[in-house]
């Protein structure tokens, strides 16, 4: 199954019929923060809701328990050998987070919608503005005997990094990347702002197109990746403000790209502050 789905084929593959039900009939999910902005005011027909900092996460950078998670989404639905469409308002930054949150459960067959909620209007897709489309599963333990779920090969917490800086390991054995923008990195402007001691600034943005938020052509998401001199060998730990910019670069390098030691600081920037580590301001790491 291909990481990344077109909204045309989402089309085709719904038809003028599509029930959630069927096994060969993908389930569309959008993943919105503010449902009332998002998914309320319209959302594709049929398609469910999942709010990322109350269905997905304790907040920012705290990820439910499995269990917990898996039970929710089943009871929904949402099974692990459905194929399952994300996308979100804008961007995909959240889909991007609630992909990497579906593949350590285990889901095989997880796609994002590329250029989210825009390709779909630009293609003249259905619209509904209903309260909301609810469906049932159920949730059977013995179906969830002996599965290993790793969060750890995804997502690195606020000690492992403070270790890595700490220690000086950054840029020698571990490459920091923020991937905010230039003027978050350097924080000229505020006292909020600054970077990791250690970290190299890729804004996130480099890997769309402005005007539709559609991922670039593969040859220049791999120009940009060539210019930053990375190695899909190399391991990289990215973050951001809030997790969902570097989750979206995650997807790049790990899904479109095949770089296989890429983990995301989940609770990044924010946490990184909260926990009065220390920061540094300029161009330089």
């Amino acid at each position: 199954m291909e990481p990344l789905i077109e909204a045309h084929e989402l089309l085709r593959a719904f038809g003028t019929d599509a029930n959630p039900f069927i096994s060969n009939s993908p389930i569309a999910v959008e993943v919105n923060e503010n449902p009332r902005v998002g998914y309320l005011s319209w959302h594709i027909p049929k398609s469910m809701l999942l709010n990322l900092y109350s269905d997905l996460l304790y907040g920012v950078g705290i990820i439910k328990g499995y269990y917990e998670l898996m039970v929710d989404l089943v009871t929904r639905g949402i099974a692990r050998e459905r194929h399952v469409v994300l996308l979100d308002e804008i961007d995909n930054r959240h889909s991007a987070i609630a992909y990497m949150v579906f593949k350590a459960l285990g889901f095989r067959h997880v796609s994002i919608l590329n250029g989210s909620k825009i390709s779909w209007l630009i293609h003249k897709g259905p619209l509904c503005t209903c309260n909301g489309h609810a469906y049932k599963g159920s949730f059977d333990p013995r179906n969830w005997l002996n599965i290993t779920v790793n969060f750890k090969d995804y997502f690195v917490n606020f000690d492992q990094v403070y270790e890595l800086v700490t220690n000086n390991n950054i840029g020698s054995n571990t490459l920091l990347i923020d991937t905010r923008s230039p003027c978050e990195y350097i924080g000229d402007d505020m006292d909020i702002w600054g970077h990791i001691p250690g970290a190299i600034n890729m804004p996130w943005n480099l890997f769309l197109e402005p005007q539709t938020n559609r991922f670039r052509d593969h040859d220049e998401i791999r120009k940009v990746v060539d210019n930053y001199g990375l190695s899909p060998s190399d391991d990289i730990i990215l973050y951001c403000r809030t997790g969902g910019r570097s989750a979206l670069v995650w997807f790049v390098l790990t899904e479109l790209l095949g770089f296989s030691r890429v983990r995301v600081y989940l609770g990044s920037w924010l946490d990184w502050l909260n926990h009065g580590a220390p920061i540094k301001r300029g161009k330089e790491p």
